[in-house]
């Protein structure tokens, strides 16, 4: 891994920043950073995983982000976790920091009046250190290969549509010490009884510290005494334009 930009990184612990692992993403990616932008994050340290349709070149010109390049394979890193927890022990430690992925877009309770620091401010002086989220599957209303996106737009706008029903909690050991199943995905594959339902509870926003680290995607992550937040967020997942089946 190198870092290609040379912007320089200000020594500010309250800065909210945001980590993304990226490969080919230029049809999302405009969307979920004016998204977070949005929300308050003040700064962006993505990794590109070999692109070659101008998210590179993208992210390189976009002044509150940080560029890392690497030609590893994907598979070699344990699915982009090595090079996430090196990025977030890097930058991240004392801050609060919101990992995602290209597709996902992070929301929570009241997030249309109050900004994201003065969210994690709130999570500040109820000793939370983490908050779980649902990884919400969003669809529009017309066939996935008919889904076409503007990278101008919003990804909101474009797929508006989720299941309301039915969603399965269950505890687990690991922070955050909850998995949940469930939404159209569940649906749509219920029938094929090979396949576990996919796993659609995350752990996106943390209060990092040095000896923190995911291990399985941001699924669940080791961090000691752990305070999980008294509420669930939620990451809009826009998996389902009409690149998807060349994609998969």
């Amino acid at each position: 891994m190198k870092r290609i930009d040379s912007r320089p990184i200000p020594d500010n612990k309250e800065e909210i920043r945001s980590f993304l692992i990226v490969r080919n993403e230029a049809l999302r990616l405009p969307s979920t950073l004016r998204h977070h932008r949005s929300l308050g994050v003040h700064r962006f340290f993505v990794l590109d995983n070999g692109s070659t349709d101008g998210t590179l070149d993208y992210v390189l010109a976009q002044p509150d982000v940080h560029v890392f390049s690497t030609t590893e394979r994907y598979s070699q890193s344990h699915c982009g976790i090595v090079w996430t927890n090196e990025l977030l022990n890097s930058f991240g430690a004392g801050h609060w920091t919101l990992t995602i992925d290209a597709d996902e877009q992070f929301i929570y309770p009241h997030y249309e009046q109050i900004s994201l620091p003065i969210f994690c401010n709130y999570l500040d002086e109820v000793g939370a250190d983490i908050v779980p989220c649902l990884l919400l599957d969003m669809y529009s209303d017309a066939p996935i290969e008919d889904t076409i996106h503007d990278p101008g737009g919003s990804l909101l706008e474009t797929c508006g549509y989720f299941d309301r029903e039915p969603y399965q909690l269950t505890r687990i050991i690991e922070p955050p010490y909850l998995e949940i199943h469930g939404g159209v995905r569940e649906r749509m594959f219920q029938q094929v009884q090979a396949l576990h339902p996919p796993r659609i509870s995350k752990a996106s926003l943390v209060r990092w510290r040095p000896e923190a680290q995911f291990l399985s995607s941001t699924h669940t992550l080791s961090y000691s005494a752990a305070n999980i937040a008294p509420m669930l967020a939620t990451l809009f997942h826009f998996k389902f334009l009409s690149d998807f089946h060349e994609r998969v």
